[in-house]
């Protein structure tokens, strides 16, 4: 994730990370990423909450509100 950000010449908090796993939202987390828990995929809410998700969003479009 910071190869990533360092990339995009972008600093880790600029940059919003969506996810489907606990694994996602640590990443994000740990790379001080804005951590976005996605529920269209593969865990529930509270796996992802309790992963450090900064925010939880049901559809994509809900996505704009977060931006």
């Amino acid at each position: 994730a910071l190869e990533i950000a360092r990339i995009l010449n972008l600093k880790p908090h600029e940059i919003i990370y969506l996810g489907d796993t606990n694994t996602d939202m640590k990443t994000a987390t740990s790379a001080g990423m804005y951590a976005v828990g996605v529920l269209w995929g593969f865990r529930q809410k509270d796996e992802l909450i309790a992963s450090g998700a900064d925010v939880i969003i049901q559809n994509p479009l809900e996505l704009l509100e977060v931006i």
